[in-house]
């Protein structure tokens, strides 16, 4: 077959066809794993370049964290969120403090209901919930629970129902370290404070036995909300009587000379207390102190020194009693004998919560009420907050269920305007408005810096 025919055959021709097909596809196909090839090279090219970039970031960042990287002693460890340690929360408990707690005979008289018996509880009803709202709530009683027969002044042997209704209305702690103390003897000193034991009270400053009186030192240790408070109570004097000797123990003294010239503090016992009260390491120090002269209002130079002693020896609270009348208050900030600088209260006086006294100035009193705020994250105990309801004991008329009783002016006066059935007579709102501008100045403005 020449040339020509070769050309021109079918069959060689689809036989070229086939080839050249087939070459093309062969082409193609190494075409396909070249770019292939070179896919998975630039693939590679990138992934290695991204991880250099990244080492290189952990290595200018050591924070920065690399599942390929080793960690070593130079990197901060990680610690677990249930390992951390958290900080604890604040602790808050709130103090009120009222002053003093008398019984005159026609106080007895009004408390005495029909048929035998007493009830006082009449006389705190208006005032109850706010002593109740406290987490501790103080006073002073100056009375004794000495038996029959009952009297009033001078001789101050109230009902035991007394010692009730004060406990029904919130008082934890009454000092009985005061003017009588021992105006029944130490028998009636010592049925005082078994009368208030067995109604649920703590006595402040006078003891039953020497074994009580040792106990941490004569120290009230009372702990709530997680925050500690010790108790110290002292009294200038007991009415010019004198200590037994036999019982040494049974009241503290705030002077050496007590039975009448108090000019000798008796630092000693002073500084014996605190200490025995810093050994139980409290948060809170709390001097409750019977002194001052009657119907003062403001502080004696001995006051004063007293106050600067027991302030630079640790205490953090001072509350007076004694003068019958409301006294200054005051914030201060000091520093102490061991260099920590604070800030400390003293009310002088909070005159009298329950009397029926009618002299000038002694009807009004403040319910004093301190906030404490024990820091979680520093552990220090401060005064967050400061400040008192005025009082007014009031004579309601010989017709009244209760004709003495405790009333809180500002909420009396507000009911009196907005016309309450209950509103108190005339003739004791005016009383209380007149009262109330004389209770702010005695106790001055020291307040208002909380």
């Amino acid at each position: 077959m020449d040339e020509q025919e070769y050309q021109m055959d079918p069959r060689l021709q689809e036989q070229r066809r086939k080839r050249r097909e087939e070459l093309r596809k062969k082409r193609q196909q190494r075409k396909m794993i070249v770019y292939a090839a070179l896919a998975v090279i630039l693939v590679l090219v990138l992934v290695l370049a991204i991880r250099g970039c990244s080492k290189k970031k952990t290595a200018d960042n050591p924070n920065t964290s690399d599942p390929d990287q080793v960690q070593t002693g130079e990197l901060e460890p990680v610690v677990p969120p249930e390992e951390q340690t958290p900080v604890a929360e604040d602790a808050v408990a709130t103090l009120a403090a009222v002053g003093d707690v008398m019984c005159y005979d026609e106080q007895i008289s009004d408390a005495s209901v029909s048929g035998g018996g007493y009830d006082f509880t009449g006389a705190f009803a208006r005032v109850k919930d706010q002593l109740k709202a406290a987490d501790l709530t103080v006073g002073n009683l100056e009375t004794n629970f000495a038996g029959t027969p009952y009297s009033g002044y001078p001789n101050f042997s109230s009902p035991p129902q007394l010692a009730a209704a004060l406990a029904d209305a919130g008082f934890d702690i009454l000092q009985t370290a005061n003017t009588y103390s021992l105006e029944n003897g130490f028998n009636g000193l010592t049925s005082t404070i078994n009368t208030l034991s067995d109604a649920g009270i703590t006595a402040a400053g006078t003891y039953a036995s020497r074994e009580s009186a040792s106990e941490n030192g004569g120290v009230i240790l009372k702990e709530v909300n997680g925050i500690k408070f010790a108790f110290i109570a002292y009294t200038k004097g007991v009415n010019g009587r004198t200590r037994p000797s036999e019982y040494n123990y049974c009241v503290n003294l705030l002077y050496t000379d007590y039975t009448g010239s108090y000019t000798v503090v008796d630092e000693t016992a002073l500084q014996q207390s605190i200490q025995s009260a810093k050994a139980l390491e409290p948060d809170v120090i709390v001097a409750l102190l019977h002194w001052g002269g009657e119907y003062d209002i403001l502080p004696t130079d001995s006051q004063n020194s007293i106050a600067d002693l027991l302030f630079r020896n640790g205490v953090d609270v001072i509350l007076g009693a004694h003068s019958h009348v409301v006294g200054p208050m005051e914030k201060r900030s000091v520093t102490t004998v061991d260099g920590e600088t604070k800030d400390v209260f003293i009310a002088y006086s909070l005159g009298n919560f329950y009397s029926s006294m009618n002299r000038e100035n002694t009807q009004p009193s403040a319910l004093l009420n301190l906030t404490f705020t024990r820091s979680g994250e520093t552990g220090k105990t401060t005064i967050s907050k400061a400040e008192y309801v005025p009082l007014y004991i009031a004579d309601m008329g010989a017709d009244a269920q209760t004709q003495y009783q405790v009333l809180d002016i500002e909420a009396e006066i507000d009911r009196y305007i907005g016309g309450a059935e209950d509103r108190v007579p005339s003739e004791v709102y005016t009383q209380m408005r007149q009262a109330v501008n004389v209770l702010h100045q005695n106790a001055g403005d020291a307040l208002a810096k909380y």
